[in-house]
């Protein structure tokens, strides 16, 4: 009888182990959902650079995000999730760039401000560990287009701005950006933190080359 009793137990914990199992990995009821996002970016351009030298320029800045996501299940927990988002992003001049631009012209700041969208592709996948938490690694393509951008230079005898964009400007409209991020889902609540990497060059008409990346914390809700 004893024997009979521990079978049945050891039975039953190897099936709740691969259950549990199964539905981390392969949760029967994914379905396909949409969802809200807002995130903070810190912009994090890179250096400007020509040849082997390359000159940093530009401090770290900060912006947002917000828009829209729609989750495809693929098979098992991996899906596709394409999304659509607008942006404001600015960073600023360097000190001793604004200085070394603008001559005798006292300056104290300068900065370039863009607002644009975002449509980011993502593969990934969840581990869906209890009902109510899921985890996701993903990463994928995004594209960034911007419209508008302007440089701000402001001192004690002068304020101007200009857009970057155009025949007049000197940046790309467009960026194309690799992005890898992870994941939290409580229940419908949301949090991730990624990191876009650029791969365009961001500056026009010139041997140069300027990369634009960042890092955002995302907040959402999926429905």
């Amino acid at each position: 009888m004893k024997k009979i009793l521990i079978s049945t137990i050891l039975v039953a914990i190897g099936c709740f182990s691969m259950t549990a199992q199964s539905t981390v990995l392969n949760n029967p009821d994914n379905k396909p959902y949409f969802g809200i996002r807002v995130g903070a970016d810190v912009s994090c351009p890179g250096n400007i650079t020509a040849g082997s030298v390359g000159l940093s320029v530009f401090n770290n800045g900060g912006g947002f995000e917000f828009g829209g996501i729609y989750n495809i299940p693929v098979v098992a927990n991996f899906y596709i999730e394409p999304g659509l988002k607008l942006f404001y992003d600015t960073y600023s001049l360097k000190e001793e760039w604004v200085k070394f631009i603008q001559g005798g012209i006292i300056l104290d700041s300068g900065s370039i401000r863009k607002f644009g969208m975002r449509i980011p592709v993502v593969a990934g996948y969840h581990f869906d560990f209890t009902d109510d938490v899921k985890v996701s690694v993903f990463t994928g393509p995004e594209l960034e287009v911007g419209f508008s951008g302007k440089e701000y230079l402001k001192g004690r005898n002068i304020e101007s701005s200009g857009s970057v964009y155009g025949d007049n400007g000197s940046m790309n409209r467009a960026n194309i950006l690799w992005t890898l991020g992870a994941g939290i889902a409580y229940q419908h609540f949301y949090f991730d933190i990624k990191g876009g990497i650029g791969m365009a060059n961001m500056l026009s008409d010139s041997d140069a080359t300027l990369h634009e990346n960042h890092v955002t914390f995302t907040l959402g809700y999926n429905f």
